[in-house]
């Protein structure tokens, strides 16, 4: 009895270090770091990305306030982006996407979005939306594949 008593103070012993230092190693992020999603505008600002009504498709580019930039570079990633959400949006409604779609998505993109630049409080980014804006847009898109 004597013997086992020994050896578990020693794996004790042992074993107690090795918890100290992992769970202080873990990560010391609280709650209160974590901005909740009302308090947090960037996540905000997102969340008013896809389609806004039955007529528009927002996409919304970030810009670095640091970052050199012009209006003609935000506008190809806002239509780049505008591609892939819509693509990636036909694809979730379990519909093929060939190069039909693709023609219609590119041309939609070109001809229909503008870009606006976002008034922001914030320094340290500018916001701007994409925005496409085409009567029954939503509708079209739904329907392609069918």
């Amino acid at each position: 009895m004597n013997f086992y008593l020994r050896l578990m103070c020693c794996v004790l012993l042992l074993y107690l270090p090795l918890v100290c230092c992992i769970s202080s190693c873990a990560s010391k992020q609280s709650a209160k770091d974590i901005l909740p999603k009302e308090e947090n505008p960037l996540l905000f600002e997102f969340d008013k990305e896809g389609f806004i009504d039955n007529n528009t498709f927002r996409v919304i580019v970030i810009i670095p306030a640091g970052e050199q930039y012009d209006e003609l570079s935000v506008q190809q990633k806002g239509q780049e982006r505008a591609f892939v959400l819509l693509k990636n949006y036909i694809i979730s409604r379990n519909k093929s996407f060939d190069s039909k779609m693709h023609n219609y998505i590119m041309t939609t993109i070109s001809t229909y979005g503008t870009l606006k630049k976002r008034d922001s409080t914030c320094t340290t980014r500018y916001c701007y939306y994409f925005d496409i804006t085409k009567s029954g847009l939503k509708a079209e898109i739904n329907t392609l594949g069918q």
